[in-house]
Order: C-alpha cells, then structure tokens, then sequence
C-alpha cells in the first residue's frame, strides 16, 4: 500500500473529465424531479464570428527552419528534431514525432486574464506526457495544452503558481476518452477568468471543465511541442500539430464548434446507449474485499476479543493491564501454559478484592442486556479459593460479574458467562477486572472476554462490521494482506501454521508492518470461515519469500516456503483424508473450501534484487504441477512463467481517479488479464469524503465498463479503528461500541449491487465531469445506468436509449450527494452522506435527465 505520484503536472481535485465514444454507459439520473420529456430539437445555428487571434502559426513553409505567424507576432523556430510534416490543412504542419520543438521569445498573450488556445494534433505515440502548445515560466509552463500520461487523455492544465511544488493543485480540465494514433484532434483550451475555470474542448465538444480562480503571468518562450516543469523542458510531443491559434479571450462554445469546423448542433449534451450491441459481460468476480490487518483492522476491530494481550506474548512487560488494589504483577517465562503460549503473568494479592485490569482496545464496551463470554488460564500453588471476573466501569460500577471454579496448582481453563442488566449503560468505560479471593500468587495465562458474534462462531468476528461486508456482496475475499502477509523481516511473516488449531496453542507474531501484537485469533480457519458467512470465495495471497526491509529468498531456501503454499493449498482444499484437510476437519470444517486464485506474494515491485522472476517460477511450477486447475496471480510481470492475472495497485488523488475514468479502454486486450487488488482515493481521515466517493466510483465505473480485462477489483483498506488511524483513507471506521460507512461504501455499494450482467456501449457528448457506465440485465429487462457527477454543476441532458422500442413509463433513480464535496460520515453523524432511492416517471425511449452536482446516480429502467 503506497501511493505513487505521476511524473508531470499533477491532477487537480475535481477535475472535469466526461465521457465520449468508446464509453460504456448511459446516462440519466436526477437528484430532483428532472427526468421528463426529449429535448425538442433545436432549429440549426449559424457558426459563432471568431475574433482574431493574436497568434496563428498555420505551418505551411514546407521548408525552412521558421513558422511566420500571420497575425503579425514572431515566427517560431524549429529546433532539435522537429521537422515538416503532412498536414491537416495548408500545405504542411509541424512533425515533431521524433522530437525537437518550435519556439519564439516570449510570450504571445497574457495569462493572468482569458484566453484561448488551439491546435490540430495527430499523434503518433499516445504513452507520456505530451504538451502540444505552452508558454514558459521560470520553473512551469504557464498552461500545457496536452496529452497526460496519468489519465491517458487530453487536458488543459494550468498550475496556481509558477512553482513545480505547486504541481498537485493544478487545474485540470480533461477529456474522458483515450485518443488513438493517426486521427486528427482540435483540442481548444480555454481560460475564463470571468467565470473562475478552465475547459477544454476536442473537436468542438466540451470535454473538461474544473475551477480555477485566476492565472498568474506566464513570460517566457512560446513553445510547440514541448512543455516547461520543474526548470526544464519536459513533455515531449510525439505528434504532428497544425494551425496553432491563440486569442486573447475566451471563446464561447458556439465559437468552439466555428474553430473546429463542426456543427453547433452536434456539440450539444447527449447520452446514448446502444442496447443492439452487447459490451464485454460484467466479470461475476469483479467486486471482492480485501483484509488486511492495519489500523487495528483484526486486533481490536473486526475480531471480536475484547481483552487486548490476552496471552501475554506481546512484550517483556504486561502491556493494556495494570493492577487492581494492592496486587503486584510480572510476565513471567518460567510459567508457560505451553510449547506456544511460553510467558504467563504472575499476579501477587496482598489481600483478597486485588488483582489486575486490562483496558481493552481503547475500552472495554458495554451495552445493556448483553452477554459475554469469558475464558481463562490459571493455576496457583497457594490459592484455592475462586477468582472473581467483572465488567467494571472506570467509575467503579459493576456492569457484569461471574466467578470461575476452584483454583488448582496446575493450569486449568475455566470458562464464565457475563451478563449485563437491562439497566446497563451503552459505553466504552470500561476494563476487564480479574481479582483474588485472598492473599497469594497466581498465574494467568490466555484471558479472553468475547460478546456476540456473527453467526454466533466461537472465536469469531464483530457482528455489525461483517453485516456491514455482507451488505456489499462480495465475490470474494483477498487475505491476509498485504504487508501483513510478509511482515517487515521473514520472522514477521503470516506463518499460516502458527494460526490453525485452538486458540490457546497459537503463538501470535509481531504484525510489524503495522506497529501491535496479533495473537492470530483471526487466523486461516477464521478467514476460511469468514468466506462462507459472506458466501463468498477465497483469494490466497501465499508468502512468496520476500519481507519489507528487503530480505529475500532464493535457491534451495526458498523450497520450504513453497512447500508451505502447498499445505495451505491442500488445507483449504484437501479432503478430509489428507494430512492437511485432516487437520481443517479438526479445526471444525470437515468440507474442502472452494479456491480459483492463488496471489504468489504482495507488492513485489518494492523487491529490488529483482528476485520474484525466480520465485514466481518456483512458486508457479510447484502449484501448477499439483493444482493445474488453480489460476495464479503474479504482483508485478514476470517472463519465464505465465500468469493468469496481474495485480495492479493505485492509490491516487480523488481527481486522479476522477479522471482517470478511462484509464482501461484503451488497454491492449491481448495482454494479460488485470486484478486491480489495491485502490482507493487519498482523501478523507479515518475514511473517504464525498470527493473521494465521486473519485472511487469513477473509478471503479471504469473498472466495471473494462471488465473483459480486469476481472477482479477490491478496495483497500476496508477498516480503520478511530484510535489507531495509521493509513488515513479507508472504506469504514469505528470505535469499540459503533461503526459507520463512508461515503465511498455507498458508492460501491450502489454500483455493485445496482447493475446487470453486460455491459451496453454508450456515447456521453458535452457532459464534462460525467462517468458513465452502463450495464443490462437481459433476463430481468433491466438497464442500469451509473453516473458520476464530479462536477459543482447540474448535467442536463438528452438521453436516447437506441434500440428500445418501449420502457416502463416508471423507473427508480438512487443518488447519493451533497451540497459540500468535502462532507463525509463520522461516528457522531453517521447518515450524513447516504443514498436515497426513490421512483421517477417520464421514462421512454427518449428523455431528458439531470444528474445532481457532486452525485453518484444509478438509475434502473425496465424495458418492455
């Protein structure tokens, strides 16, 4: 889990992308009563009169090493590579495609007030940044008029200042489509201070549009084909660039479509799905869930033990417990319950009532009406009498009392049921209290206090966070991690083995990765378990030899790992008769569990000896021989070996994501299959805000319109505690007693739970900031229609459902938004940012829809 930053300027909160052709979605969705009748056609317009440019380089010498501009301003000269090429219009243009650049001195109009610039573009390589026309700063361009690399789109971007520091506050105004080689692109950028943003127009069609509230002064060269960053040029164009105009105010969108010899008409907002062609099916594995224990995601938080260092394994000294009256207490390792658990804590009363607290994880919870189960270890050479075990308040109330059985010289367990009253507070005040019934010493040893649990597992999982993955759906669920699963060193590691068989015979590990004890409680039988209550599968991640601070194995070293990865295999899988499935049947589960996908390590791009090629290919050739049926996940690509998918990780700005939309369209669909493992947008503590929501969903539409390619998807991380928020942005928070859902749960949720089967191809025009994808349900009659708004503005627009002959006059329209894209969910005010779902009328063929400011909408329409 490590964010990465874009070479370039980076992307802006809320960018504008929408989306064009090659787009799978349709698009109708209101927050209020907007969905009607079709926009009556409009009689078509005369062109928009065009000012005159204050630059205009049309590129028609042919020869030479200059361009004359025809408005009177300096030529341009050719430099480094750059060359003369076939042209748009006019007798040549500018081929830079093997590199070079056509500058002039200085700069041809004034940035700090509107302005306009266009440019024919065709290019020839789409991968890199790549600025067509800039004017130099002295450390930035003062706008690029570009091709990204971050969203594989055109953009018009322009920085808040002249300072490459100010790179992740650019504005960006993109396009939502991947443009492809050989075709010609007008790209018009447009500046316009008066209204606060900047646009971008391609071929005379509103793409982007973001805020930006005012320019600075650009003074250096006039560059083409080249930008500015950081002090130097950068961003070579790989294109050939004809008719570049710059005009000193902001053209309008009539005059857009003039400039690019279109129609005004064919530039108005339309969104439409064609239901005669069928798009890749939705990959019935797409939306999974990925755990991991970080932010006391395990310890603490969806393990439902309350006590915190229950074995004392944690430390040297007896950490989250402290003493009660006049006790004193020790770790001790003289006193081991067994060859696992080897410290115990030896405790001396003084007097009857002492003994010792723990504090739980930031508290122990108490609810009226509640009832706990507690167990411990103890035996004392010197006490016979019973010790006494309470929920008790820091105010000193009782909230629940039980005592165990008669104390012996040797362990023995013995297992309590607490109850609190109906009269019981709802509080986190709380601690554990173990007390003596005289003077004397006694050893404890594994001392846990469960309340319910879901599904009423012994050992098992909080109730409200597992209804919470239920009501996701999950397909399947990756575990352990992540950096949980290789631990800092090699000793840290999830050791599968070490987790298996009763609780009190698991020795626990340092989850390193993360800074606190896991006594693997929650270890492979859990989440084996935890797959069947969610009715879903299980995806392994197998540690693959490598751990963070870098330690790796190779040769014969690395065979006992691999050979690990087989037992846990056949632990999963085997049958009861086999030495591993043997030793699931006595853990509880005599059935084999179902496994497809097998992830041969984490991350393992961070591994810098560049061993994974040969681990992978021992890992690989060991499993595929005794399990060919099993598909393999590598973590970064590997040549001596095939893979079944390759797990991509991105954790990005919510604009990033925003506009980002596209990202796979345009994807090589011979190359491997992709599992989007690890992916969230950065914005929002404990969990997302609604800009990251609009992000996420983004994003993921994306992912669903791309799922021929990326056939598995989950979000990370699923949860943080309040208490120990180490990773800022994760999908659900909580404390001991409550848990909410972010922003960002409803809008996976939404497109998750709201969407058919194959996804129908659909044309979004002139609806900047929108992210459409739609999906159809052919059995069901049902077309679903996810939109994302990322923008401060309302969409209105046309909506032609091609190919249907009769819709349901009703349909039911769920949005998700707010007035304020920074507002989010908190534990105090948990129902600030939810859906709300509702029927509309005017449903037909052809309507009209308004999508709602800063919203996420899907919208469901029966076809008759």
């Amino acid at each position: 889990m490590t964010p990465r930053t874009p070479h370039g300027p980076a992307e802006q909160p809320e960018p504008g992308p929408s989306r064009r052709a090659v787009v799978s979605a349709l698009g109708a969705v209101p927050l209020a009563g907007a969905i009607g009748p079709a926009l009556a056609a409009s009689p078509a317009r005369a062109a928009a009169a065009l000012p005159a440019p204050v630059a205009h380089w049309a590129f028609d010498e042919t020869a030479g090493s200059t361009a004359a501009d025809s408005a009177g301003g300096p030529a341009l000269t050719l430099a480094g590579g750059a060359r003369w090429g076939a042209a748009k219009s006019g007798a040549s243009s500018l081929d830079v495609s093997a590199g070079g650049s056509a500058t002039a001195r200085g700069p041809v109009v004034d940035t700090t007030r509107s302005f306009s610039v266009s440019a024919w573009v065709r290019l020839t390589a789409t991968h890199g940044y790549q600025t067509f026309v800039s004017v130099d700063g002295a450390q930035v361009s003062g706008f690029f008029l570009q091709l990204r690399d971050d969203t594989g789109a055109f953009a018009f971007t322009r920085l808040p200042s002249d300072a490459a520091s100010a790179n992740g506050a650019a504005a960006v105004a993109g396009a939502s489509f991947a443009p492809v080689t050989g075709v010609w692109y007008h790209l018009l950028g447009v500046d316009d201070s008066a209204a606060g943003v900047v646009r971008l127009y391609v071929n005379g069609v509103l793409e982007g549009e973001v805020p930006y509230p005012g320019g600075w002064r650009a003074t250096g060269a006039t560059a083409v084909g080249r930008g500015f960053f950081g002090g130097a040029e950068v961003d070579q164009a790989h294109a050939l660039i004809d008719d570049v105009q710059v005009f000193d105010t902001a053209l309008t969108a009539a005059q857009a479509a003039a400039l690019a010899g279109v129609p005004v008409d064919s530039t108005l907002p339309l969104l439409t799905v064609d239901t005669t062609r069928l798009g890749p099916v939705v990959s019935p594995q797409l939306g999974g869930i990925f755990f991991e224990d970080i932010n006391h995601s395990g310890e603490g938080g969806l393990y439902a033990e309350l006590v915190n260092n229950r074995s004392f394994m944690a430390a040297a000294t007896p950490l989250h417990w402290s003493t009660v009256g006049g006790a004193t207490f020790a770790v001790d390792t003289a006193q081991p319950l067994n060859q696992a658990l080897t410290q115990s804590l030896r405790v001396t009363a003084a007097a009857a009532g002492d003994g010792v607290a723990n504090e739980g994880f930031w508290g122990i919870p108490v609810r009226p009406s509640t009832t706990y189960r507690a167990s411990l270890h103890v035996k004392s050479p010197s006490l016979t009498g019973r010790l006494t075990v309470a929920i008790v308040g820091t105010d000193g109330t009782v909230h629940a009392t039980a005592t165990t059985g008669a104390l012996t010289g040797s362990w023995r367990e013995h297992e309590l049921t607490l109850r609190t009253g109906p009269g019981a507070p709802t509080t986190l005040n709380a601690r554990l209290v173990v007390t003596a019934p005289a003077a004397g010493t006694l050893w404890l040893s594994q001392l846990s206090l469960f309340p319910p649990t879901y599904k009423g597992r012994r050992n098992g999982l909080r109730v409200d966070l597992m209804e919470k993955l239920a009501a996701l759906r999950p397909a399947f669920l990756r575990f352990p991690g992540g950096n949980y699963l290789e631990g800092n060193v090699i000793a840290d590691r999830f050791d599968w083995k070490k987790t298996i068989g009763p609780v009190e015979q698991r020795p626990g590990h340092r989850n390193s990765a993360w800074g606190y004890w896991s006594t693997d409680g929650l270890g492979l039988p859990e989440y084996l378990q935890m797959t069947e209550d969610l009715g879903c599968v299980p995806l392994l991640c197998v540690y693959a030899g490598y751990s963070l601070q870098g330690a790796h194995v190779t040769g014969d070293a690395l065979k006992p790992f691999v050979q690990d990865a087989l037992d846990q295999i056949e632990y999963i899988t085997g049958p009861a008769t086999s030495t591993w499935g043997a030793r699931r049947a006595a853990d509880g589960h005599p059935a084999p569990f179902p496994l497809t996908h097998v992830e041969i390590g984490n991350e393992d791009w961070f591994d810098r000896s560049g061993s994974y090629e040969e681990r992978y290919a021992a890992f690989h050739d060991a499993i595929k021989a005794r399990y060919p049926a099993l598909k393999l996940i590598a973590t970064t690509p590997v040549t001596s070996r095939p893979y079944d998918l390759i797990d991509e990780h991105y954790y990005q700005s919510p604009s990033a994501f925003q506009a980002g939309s596209h990202k796979y369209d345009g994807r090589d669909r011979s190359g491997p299959k992709v599992f989007v493992g690890e992916w969230a947008a950065q914005e929002g503590r404990p969990t997302p805000d609604l800009d990251a929501a609009l992000g996420d969903a983004s994003w993921l539409a994306g992912l669903i319109r791309n799922s021929d390619q990326v056939l598995m998807e989950c979000y990370a991380p699923l949860f943080s505690h309040v208490n120990d928020n180490t990773w800022a942005t994760n999908l659900i928070a909580y404390s001991g007693l409550a848990s909410y859902n972010s922003p960002s749960y409803y809008a996976q949720q939404m497109l998750r739970t709201h969407r058919g089967t194959v996804v129908l191809p659909t044309e979004v025009r002139a609806l900047p900031g929108l992210n459409v994808v739609t999906t159809h349900d052919p059995a069901a009659r049902r077309i679903y229609v996810a939109a994302v708004n990322t923008s401060g503005t309302a969409r209105r627009t046309a909506v032609s459902l091609k190919g249907v002959a009769r819709t349901a006059p009703y349909g039911t329209v769920t949005v998700l938004a707010a007035a304020d894209r920074k507002a989010t969910n908190t534990l105090a005010n948990p129902d600030a940012v939810v859906p709300h779902s509702r029927s509309v009328s005017g449903i037909s063929p052809t309507f009209t829809a308004t999508f709602a400011p800063y919203s996420v909408t899907v919208l469901e329409v029966r076809t008759i």
